[in-house]
């Protein structure tokens, strides 16, 4: 029962180390997913797409009927019959002649208009294309910021890995060292070595030391930078959890079109937004036909036989009630050389960023092919570097070996430890330069699947 009781215990750490691994083993994908909710910018960026939409939805509302209504309450001065009122806020009216009665009287005035533009040469339209243009154009620009972003937090989850590498290198280096000069300091009271041979492995130990406090402070800085995007605090185990230092060295070729770059089509639809703004611009320049509709109320205190009454409520009273329908042409003749000259201005920008798409897509294209050229090189290089450092650590195993057994001299064994610890240092440079040449292509190509499934 014991037995199986342990068994059962067992395989429940495996399954839940298991479930962990799987959870945490991609962490800079985990470190992208909480910054795309969670960090400030990219918030901004999906505000900016929704403010474009609604300002698309409220160039559409234009083409709607406007409908005006108006209610005044005055009590004033007046000359004749018809009574004083403001027909529209700024406009004053009195007329006619006093006949008898109060010199000033109370008057009500209200009304409703409506106005529906029937034809307008499909200047709306263009607007309505122009805006959409726009809308299209910022949700390029988010898809720009966030590639952006992404390549700053793998950048920054790069570094802090590197210097997280370069700190265990140091630490294993001065751990050589200090064997060295435990070896050195034991054979030196032996009388089978120098004393000289213990100060230099003890000086080697202390600048070993003095180098790895250099790169804890590193490491440090990097881990900070990375709170700027993680919620969470990372610790040295999550290193082991990636591929820094065995890249694989058939990087997986990706045909991801260099014309679908987000840049490239945000600069495309920002060329479509000018291109629509000048035909709107040509045809703002053209009449509008527009049907017009109002209905009007007005009391006042002066009757039908033209005595006029003091008393507020008597303003209220002696109402007419009109209703006017008809259509009316607008036309601003002095606009049609001003608005040539806008729509020139606006076709010209257009044109410009269509030629500065062609140039990005050109050089997005030349870049991409270049650094795949260099990956590839660069992954042979990782594998040359990493049977460079095997050896190197098999030789040094054999040196220390003899020199314990006072078969050499502590600077030949030194010597060979240098060239060992150069070897790894150029690894760690070489995988380093790998992998940042990786995050530049994935923002070329606008696809971080491969780095986020490895690093």
């Amino acid at each position: 029962m014991i037995r199986k009781i342990l068994l059962i215990t067992l395989f429940g750490v495996i399954i839940h180390n298991a479930v962990f691994f799987a959870q945490e083993r991609h962490t800079l994908r985990q470190m992208w997913s909480e910054t795309e909710t969670n960090y400030a910018g990219a918030k901004a960026a999906e505000s900016a797409v929704i403010a474009s939409v609604l300002n698309a939805k409220a160039v559409k509302a234009n083409a709607l009927p406007q409908v005006r209504i108006q209610y005044q309450n005055t009590y004033g001065t007046f000359e004749g019959s018809s009574g004083g009122f403001f027909p529209q806020p700024g406009t004053f009216n009195v007329s006619g002649n006093t006949i008898s009665g109060a010199s000033a009287v109370a008057n009500n005035f209200g009304s409703a208009t409506a106005e529906y533009e029937l034809y307008n040469f499909g200047r709306q339209k263009s607007e309505e294309k122009a805006a959409a243009f726009f809308t299209e154009k910022v949700k390029t620009d988010r898809e720009v910021y966030l590639l952006k972003l992404k390549k700053e937090v793998s950048q920054r989850y790069l570094d802090w890995i590197f210097y997280g590498s370069k700190l265990s290198w140091a630490e294993k280096n001065s751990q050589r060292l200090a064997e060295i000069h435990t070896v050195s300091k034991a054979l030196s009271r032996s009388g089978l070595k120098p004393e000289a041979d213990s100060a230099l492995t003890y000086s080697s130990y202390v600048q070993a030391l003095a180098m790895q406090d250099n790169l804890m402070g590193r490491y440090r800085a990097a881990t900070e930078k990375l709170k700027e995007f993680l919620r969470r605090d990372l610790h040295t185990e999550d290193m082991d959890r990636n591929d820094f230092l065995n890249p694989e060295m058939n990087l997986t070729k990706r045909d991801s079109a260099v014309s679908e770059h987000p840049f490239v089509r945000a600069l495309q639809y920002e060329s479509e937004y000018y291109q629509a703004k000048a035909e709107a611009q040509t045809k703002a320049a053209l009449p509008s036909l527009k049907m017009l509709g109002g209905y009007a109320y007005r009391g006042t205190g002066i009757n039908r036989s033209g005595y006029a009454s003091g008393s507020w409520y008597d303003g209220f009273s002696n109402s007419t009630n009109n209703v006017l329908v008809g259509l009316g042409m607008t036309w601003n003749i002095s606009s049609v050389y001003t608005n040539s000259q806008k729509s020139g201005a606006l076709t010209k920008e257009a044109e410009r960023l269509g030629y500065l798409r062609d140039q990005y897509q050109l050089a997005l294209s030349v870049e991409r092919k270049a650094l795949q050229e260099n990956l590839a090189e660069k992954q042979k290089q990782l594998l040359k570097e990493a049977g460079a450092v095997k050896a190197a650590s098999q030789a040094y195993e054999m040196y220390s070996a003899r020199y314990k057994s006072g078969l050499i001299t502590l600077i030949e064994l030194l010597q060979i430890r240098t060239i060992l610890e150069n070897t790894e240092t150029t690894q760690l440079d070489a995988s380093r330069e790998y992998w940042q040449q990786v995050i530049s292509e994935a923002e070329l190509t606008a696809d971080f699947e491969y780095l986020f499934n490895n690093l």
